[in-house]
């Protein structure tokens, strides 16, 4: 049996302010959201991996790749 996961079972989070440092934006960022993301495209090219059975190892992943 699958459960999936609820707000209850989350543990709870927690918010630290940090000062402004020098080098960042206007709105006080350095560029988090990159990191994020670094990790999609391995994700897609293993799932056209176990959807095709072809590993693409560069970017981006056209049609005629595939074929």
């Amino acid at each position: 049996m699958r459960r999936l996961i609820d707000r209850s079972r989350v543990l709870s989070t927690f918010l630290s302010l940090v000062a402004i440092c020098p080098g960042s934006s206007a709105l006080g960022t350095k560029g988090f959201g990159e990191t994020p993301i670094a990790g999609v495209p391995a994700a897609i090219g293993n799932a056209v991996y176990h959807a095709t059975g072809r590993r693409i190892r560069d970017l981006p992943i056209t049609q005629d790749k595939l074929l």
